[in-house]
């Protein structure tokens, strides 16, 4: 089983399985309904140690990616190839820099879709939403679509967290 790295709480965690519980729900025909967080914590939860309370953040992490897996596989969203690069001598994919959207606040505007030019950005026809399809594509420090979000449903990790892979 690989290990597949998600945003929870501004932090990078790796999961061990993700992918392989996201496409056994995928092949099932699986639709996200709330109950799936249930479903995704508990069968994640074998393979994972999860803090008993932050469980409904993990949980709602499995949720989102499994609809951003949906959103790939279905075809709503393409996924952007792009050569992950370094920071500072880093892989990109181990810099946990990425935008989140809260999706209860998210008015579907595409402002910040329209915004970066690094491709982070996707629209979901089917929610109306915007989501987060690339989000190794961010510009690690860069937070500023965040800022143009007037409904403010864009939230990034604290640049503090950048200050740990400075030092390395």
């Amino acid at each position: 089983m690989k290990t597949k790295f998600i945003i929870v709480e501004g932090k990078q965690i790796g999961i061990v399985g993700l992918d392989d519980v996201l496409e056994e729900l995928y092949r099932s025909g699986r639709k996200p309904d709330e109950r799936l967080k249930d479903y995704l914590l508990k069968r994640l939860k074998q393979f994972n140690y999860i803090p008993s309370s932050k469980q409904a953040l993990y949980a709602q992490a499995f949720w989102d990616e499994y609809r951003r897996f949906l959103n790939l596989k279905e075809g709503r969203v393409k996924e952007k190839k792009k050569s992950l690069k370094t920071w500072r001598g880093i892989p990109r994919e181990e810099i946990p820099w990425s935008p989140r959207i809260m999706e209860e606040l998210c008015d579907g505007c595409k402002v910040c879709l329209e915004f970066c030019s690094f491709g982070v950005y996707e629209y979901d026809e089917k929610t109306n939403k915007v989501i987060v399809a690339n989000p190794f594509n961010c510009e690690v420090g860069c937070s500023i679509c965040a800022a143009k979000c007037k409904p403010k449903a864009i939230i990034f990790p604290p640049l503090s967290i950048l200050e740990l892979y400075r030092k390395r």
